[in-house]
Parts: C-alpha cells; structure tokens; sequence
C-alpha cells in the first residue's frame, strides 16, 4: 500500500507537469474570462464547468437530494393542517340553519414506528452520497471532453501549418518543373504530372482547414457556448518543445499500481456504495413495514356559524380531542413478504453490478494503459521518421535541380515528408489524448 501510495504521489507531480487541467468544484468563485483572447486548457475547462449542460443538469441534481434529504427529517415533527367548511341549504326546519361554518385544527405525530424514520433519512442521505460522486464522474468525464476538444484545435492547427508547407514545396517544384521542361530536359507530361502533385497538396489543405473548423465549433459546444461563438486557443508549448527536444515525458508508473489507483479513486465506486447501502436500508426498511406505529393525533374544531349568530361564551362552540392509534398490518396477501424478497432480489442485483464494475474498469485502464504506451513509442517513431524523411527529401531535391533525380523520385519524396509530418502531429496530439484518457480511467482527472 505503501508503494501504491508513492507511486500515486508521483503520478499526480507528472500530471500537473504534462497535462495542464486544474482541479474545479462546482462551488468555485469563477473568473472572468475574455474569449477574444487566446484561451488556456484550464480556461476552456473552467468555462465548460460553469456553463456545459450536464453541470447545469448536475447542480440539479444535487439540489433535488438535498431536498429529499430535508423532506426525510420531517417525519420527526408533527403534522398540523387546518380545515374550513361552508354549507349552504334549504334545510331550516328542526333548528338547521341555510349557512353553517365549521374551522377546525388536526395535529399527528408519529410517537413510534420502530425506526422507520431513521432508516428513511439514512437512505436520504446515501442518495446524497451517490448523487454527490455521480457529479464528480460528469465532472470529469466533462474535463476529459473538453481536453480532447482542446487538443483536436491544436492537432487540427498544426496540419493546417504541415498542409502549407507540403503545398509551398508542391508550388515550388512544378515552378522548378516549368524551368527545367524550358531548358528541354522534362517534357510538358511532367509538367502536368507536377501540377496533379499539387492539387493534392492544395485538396489535403483545404480538407485540414475544414476539420479545423469543425473543431473550432466542437469546442465551444462542449463549454457550454454557442457553436458560433469564435474562440482562439493558445499557443502549444509543449509541443513546440517536442520539437526541439525531439522526446517527451514518459509516465513510469505499472499497470497494476494504475488499476489500484483507479480502484480508490473512480468516483463510480463510491456511487455505487452508497447506492448498495441505499439498498440495505431499503430492505431495512420493508422488514420494519410488517410492525406496528403508533401515532397520536389531537383536533380542535368550532361550530363558527352558531357562534356568530348567538355571540354567546366561545367555549359552549368549541370542541377538541385527543387520541392515539396503533396501525398494524394482520392480512395483506403476501405483498410485506413479497417486498422483501424483491428488495433482496434488487440488492443482490446491486452487488453483482459492483463487482462487474470492478472488473470493468480494471479492463478500461489496462487499455487506456497499453494505448498511452504505444502512443509514446509512436511519438518516437514519428520523430525520426519526420527526420529521415526531411533529409531524403532536401538530398532528392538538391539532385533533382541539377538534373541527377527524375521527377519520380521527388515526388516519392514529398509524399512520404508530407506522411511523416502527419504522422508527427497525429502521434503527438493522441499521445496528449492517451495521457488524458489514463487520468480519466484512474479517477485522476482534475
């Protein structure tokens, strides 16, 4: 245990270092945020906490709880209602009236039930228990929506850049292409086979541009905002830093401690504690219905009609009375029994559900685990490949313009440059995504 501790200290210290998400609650004092200016990943994240739907919906949620949980107190104070009646009728013979007013008070209090209430508000309050890890999981499954959201802008971005560069280098060879078919040393077939290049180049652009917009309205739809509503995000450092460096940061944690992680700190598991203590008392609850309560009840009424026609002493139009009553169940047909066997049924049903969680998320990290690995060791590859393809390309050019390559082979060349700088940004940017989704696995995405 002592191991799985330090290894978690250690997973939280590499998170704040590679993944810039903060930790927000739902009663955090929020800050102004101009959306003219560039966004970070904790503004976006903190806009979508204040304004997304299922938080709003969440905020609800725990409300309603709260509520119930006030309404389980009540049974431990007394009810009092009061009641009024008017008749009107032709009735006027043997001292009936056409008018009579009756105004009366009736109070209950349940003196005894053998801890019926208790169980009710305890069952109250593991509701609020569950409701209150529900929240924390649409919280962060919010976060992990809105990371992604944030990434796709910077991936789409920088292929947006990678687009223009390829096409740049396109233009620049079939220009390079006419020279040389002038001098007579290409025909006008290479020419063509040029300009083919570059339309697919000026296609791949215009397609990377269209998926940047599309992430430009994903995002702000997940915060919460209007689709429309134009926002900007900052500047990547860090993967401008995994270009000069050429690595990143690897998370040197087991997949076993990231299961056990998970398995303290995935707010699914609380939730569904306190939902199997809900259903505990729940069965609690239909036991204690086969036994007696005992109530006291007490009314006070007046004749008001009489009253205000004779204006005689009050006391002669008033009555009260006070009484107990013990209800008890002798025959139902089975339905208390057949209750309690269903509420057994039902939590049986809840425990099975735990333990197949368990082994759900064990299966969730361990994919999430293995998916950020081979992202890392796809980054590498990436990087070397952009590398050699880089200095394939400068070679095969460099020859191409004193008339030492064909046309082919620079073609070939720009392909493959064109491949690897994709690859480059799309390993990068699943590698962040990957990171994210491990967090979010292991219940630490804050």
């Amino acid at each position: 245990m002592l191991m799985v501790s330090c290894y978690f200290r250690f997973f939280l210290i590499l998170t704040i270092l590679q993944t810039p998400v903060t930790s927000y609650i739902f009663a955090q004092e929020s800050q102004e945020i101009d959306l003219s200016q560039p966004l970070s990943l904790e503004q976006c994240v903190q806009m979508g906490l204040e304004n997304a739907t299922s938080i709003r919906n969440a905020r609800l949620s725990l409300a309603i709880q709260e509520l119930r949980v006030k309404n389980s107190r009540a049974g431990y104070f007394p009810t009092v209602t009061s009641s009024g009646r008017y008749d009107f009728n032709d009735r006027i013979d043997f001292g009936f009236e056409p008018e009579n007013y009756d105004l009366g008070l009736a109070g209950r209090y349940t003196l005894w039930d053998n801890g019926q209430r208790e169980v009710n508000h305890a069952q109250a309050k593991e509701g609020l228990v569950a409701t209150i890890n529900r929240n924390e999981g649409i919280k962060q499954n919010l976060i992990l929506q809105i990371t992604q959201g944030y990434y796709d802008v910077l991936k789409d971005t920088e292929l947006v850049k990678v687009s223009q560069e390829v096409l740049a280098r396109s233009r620049e060879n079939t220009a390079q292409t006419v020279i040389l078919e002038e001098l007579g040393v290409l025909i006008e077939a290479d020419i063509a086979t040029a300009r083919v290049r570059e339309a697919n180049s000026e296609l791949s652009l215009l397609n990377n541009e269209n998926s940047l917009q599309i992430s430009k309205a994903t995002l702000p739809r997940l915060m919460g905002l209007d689709p429309g509503v134009l926002i900007t995000v900052t500047i990547d450092e860090s993967y401008q830093m995994y270009l000069e460096r050429g690595t990143i940061e690897k998370i040197d944690i087991t997949v076993e401690v990231a299961i056990q992680i998970a398995l303290e700190n995935r707010p699914e598991f609380k939730e569904t504690e306190a939902q199997l203590k809900q259903q505990e008392w729940s069965l609690i609850l239909s036991k204690l219905q086969r036994w007696p309560r005992l109530s006291a009840n007490a009314n006070y009424n007046v004749n008001l009609d009489d009253y205000l026609r004779e204006r005689d002493t009050f006391s002669d139009f008033r009555s009260w009375s006070v009484g107990a009553s013990l209800n008890f169940t002798l025959f139902d047909a089975g339905i208390l029994g057949n209750q309690v066997k269903e509420r057994n049924m039902q939590l049986e049903q809840t425990r099975e559900n735990a333990s197949d969680l368990e082994r759900s998320i064990a299966l969730g990290v361990r994919q999430s685990y293995l998916n950020l690995k081979r992202s890392e060791t796809a980054v590498e590859i990436s990087n070397t490949q952009v590398i050699n393809a880089q200095k394939s390309l400068d070679v095969i050019e460099g020859r191409y313009k004193v008339g030492k390559a064909i046309q082919l082979e620079v073609l070939d060349a720009q392909t493959s440059y064109a491949q690897a700088l994709t690859n480059q940004v799309n390993a990068f940017y699943d590698y962040k995504i990957a990171h994210a989704r491990l967090q979010d696995a292991m219940g630490v995405l804050q």
